[in-house]
């Protein structure tokens, strides 16, 4: 194809020593020393008129040499360099055929085999585009261009690290069991609202509306005026059990909840506020088991008589010390068991010791040789995880020295790095010791009640009465304490503003990389330390959470909906879904939990497909007497027998190329037996697998 129109002005004058104006091109084009390529653009066959690629038309000498090229080769632009879309080169040719122009673009280009600095021009030329360049590989470098491509490609990485960084940050505030949000301006308007606060208004549009506007009957109650001072004094605010009164659900009925909050200053480069961090969390049920409590002390204070007043004095400081008990956590690393990470209530445990970098057999010596190692060693070896309930320690006073006995509610998990293996372990603890010796009190009491005389016995019925009650609360209490290891979002609040408040004043990162570093380490500790967190608050929100209700279930709209919501991944993977669906008219279960429990074995039959064939699912269900049997079946990766035997187990992963947390097959097989079914799976390794889920119809 000839690179000029025939119709070009040409000087006969001047090329008649040469030849025709076309002699004399190719003749330039074959002794050139710069790389010359012809495109014609590919247009989107669905007619929309959009550039999707460019075709090779031909290529002189010096360009077939440095691409190491044919004159035509077969292949298009973006086949040949798949990523330059991403390096602005793509784009960069479209504009140069679209604008007819002549255009120039610089570029270091490090991908594809490639990693040379090229310069290019291009201009369309009749139908097609023609573009001359140079590649600085094919001559030798300055000591000046060497340094250049030096920093560019230090620049080049330290962004790519900063927007990882970033979106991690943005992932972690997006995903947080808290209510997150940020406001700009002075009008406080929306600019990020997480899943947990758009939770809470599910009615509201937020985003890009000020405060004002979205809620104005915050301003009467004073939640503006906060806003406007954290904004304009750049102080942070903090509120405790807040009241709030507010239109959740936007149909008219305000409801009342109690919420800690903290307003933090967001700065901008230069150091001046243009925004405030909104974080705050729900202690409603909190508040109210509180006042329940105190409203039971106040009762028993009116019905027991003063020799029975010790008794009553004891259990209500045992409510308000269970009430008031904060959650421990520590992160211990590597084999050592190293203190890589202790929050402020677990160092207010041992508030004469220095614990963080220190093993932890060193920070604590008095478990050497003693059963807590052993359980430590163990999970760290097998992966079990370990939970424990009033475990006795003893530990060394600060005072003198001397061994005392203190109780401990434990959880003991193993900790994993991006490979799958076991990097360290993460603690939770309770100290329960005032609750252990409050109930050996009580009950040395209430032998001595026993003898008393009948004088007290009308007294001593209805104070009978009352501690039963008191029971009770005390059993909420547990769950109320139990849940409360897993609600953690104030200390990683704490932990996360320290660390934005350390990036803004650490020096650059060309004079500190070791700070730099560090940071890197300390957030990827959070990362770590939010997911394990984060799975253990599904796991707790599975084992409180009211039963859903049962109703009617009509299979094939769930199964439609699980389908809609994989729709994107189904694509990606060309997974092809059979289902033969026959619904029983007496089936009764909770929608949303068969509704999950097919998401994740449908999604779980598409990402551990054979990497050789088309991933195929199918789905059948039967109806028999007494129950309904759904079965989902798939042609991928299989387990075998001792994969199959660990398949349930929580935080297990049996494959690590694929991203997960080991928490949905445990969490449906809970859902599962919570109704009364079962689960059950037969697999063959390289062939696939079977997940069947017997539901019994009597669960209407």
């Amino acid at each position: 194809m000839p690179l000029l129109p025939a119709s070009s002005p040409t000087d006969p004058a001047f090329l008649a020593p040469f030849g025709s104006a076309t002699d004399v091109l190719h003749e330039l084009l074959a002794i050139s020393l710069t790389g010359v390529i012809f495109y014609t653009p590919l247009y989107d066959p669905a007619g929309s008129g959009e550039i999707i690629d460019f075709a090779f038309e031909y290529l002189n000498a010096t360009a077939q040499r440095m691409m190491r090229m044919s004159e035509r080769p077969t292949c298009t632009h973006l086949e040949q360099w798949p990523h330059s879309k991403e390096h602005g080169t793509f784009d960069f040719h479209v504009q140069a055929f679209v604008i007819g122009e002549p255009r120039h673009y610089a570029i270091n280009y490090q991908a594809d085999g490639y990693n040379n600095y090229y310069h290019l021009a291009a201009r369309r030329v009749g139908a097609g585009l023609l573009v001359s360049f140079t590649d600085t590989a094919d001559q030798p470098r300055s000591p000046v261009e060497l340094a250049l491509r030096e920093a560019q490609a230090a620049e080049q990485a330290a962004r790519a690290d900063a927007e990882a960084q970033r979106q991690r940050l943005y992932q972690v505030l997006m995903d947080l069991p808290a209510q997150v949000a940020t406001y700009y301006g002075s009008d406080h308007v929306y600019t990020l609202v997480n899943q947990r606060y758009q939770a809470y208004f599910p009615r509201h549009e937020l985003l890009g509306y000020p405060v004002r506007e979205a809620f104005p009957e915050t301003a009467a109650q004073g939640f503006l005026a906060r806003l406007e001072h954290v904004y304009v004094t750049g102080e942070p605010y903090y509120g405790h059990e807040e009241v709030v009164n507010l239109d959740f659900t936007a149909t008219g009925r305000d409801q009342q909840v109690f919420i800690n909050t903290f307003y933090h200053p967001l700065r901008n480069a230069q150091g001046e506020v243009d925004g405030v961090l909104d974080f705050s969390y729900d202690v409603t049920e909190q508040v109210l088991a509180r006042r329940q409590v105190e409203r039971l002390n106040q009762e028993l204070e009116t019905q027991v008589q003063e020799r029975t007043q010790q008794l009553v004095q004891q259990s209500a400081r045992l409510g308000r010390l269970l009430q008031e008990a904060p959650a421990a956590i520590c992160m211990l690393d590597g084999p050592e068991m190293v203190f890589e990470l202790v929050n402020p209530s677990y160092q207010q445990l041992f508030p004469d010791r220095i614990l963080l970098g220190k093993p932890v057999l060193v920070g604590l010596p008095e478990l050497a040789g003693g059963p807590v190692e052993t359980i430590l060693r163990g999970v760290y070896q097998t992966g079990v995880t370990f939970e424990g309930n009033e475990v006795l320690m003893s530990f060394a006073r600060p005072s003198d020295g001397q061994l005392e006995d203190r109780y401990f509610n434990l959880i003991y998990q193993a900790r994993y790095d991006a490979a799958g293996a076991i990097d360290g372990l993460v603690i939770f603890a309770f100290e329960v010791s005032v609750l252990v010796q409050g109930r050996h009190q009580t009950h040395q009491l209430n032998e001595v009640l026993a003898v008393l005389n009948e004088e007290l016995q009308v007294t001593n019925q209805a104070l009978h009465r009352t501690n039963m009650q008191l029971r009770h609360t005390n059993v909420d209490l547990d769950t109320f304490v139990y849940a409360a290891s897993h609600d953690l979002k104030a200390p990683i609040a704490n932990i996360e503003g320290l660390l934005d408040a350390l990036r803004e004043y650490l020096p650059p990162e060309d004079h500190e990389p070791m700070v730099a570093r560090l940071v890197s380490m300390m957030q990827g500790a959070i990362t770590r330390f939010q997911q394990t967190v984060g799975h253990l608050n599904a796991i707790s929100r599975l084992q409180l959470a009211p039963e859903e209700p049962a109703e009617a279930l009509d299979l094939t709209r769930v199964l439609e909906e699980a389908l809609l919501d994989l729709l994107p991944l189904l694509e990606s993977t060309r997974a092809q879904v059979h289902s033969t669906v026959t619904d029983c008219p007496s089936s009764h279960f909770s929608t949303k939990d068969l509704r999950s429990i097919l998401f994740n074995l449908l999604s779980n039959a598409v990402k551990y497909r054979a990497p050789d064939r088309t991933p195929l699912v199918q789905v059948r269900t039967q109806c028999t007497d007494k129950h309904l049997v759904l079965t989902v079946q798939d042609n991928g990766l299989g387990l075998s027998e001792q994969q199959q035997s660990q398949l349930f187990t929580m935080f297990r992963r049996l494959h690590t190329h694929v991203e997960g947390s080991g928490v949905g097959l445990y969490l449906i097989k809970r859902l599962i037996e919570n109704a009364g079914g079962t689960i059950t799976v037969y697999s063959q390794l390289g062939l696939g697998s079977t997940f069947t889920v017997t539901l019994p119809l009597a669960s209407c």
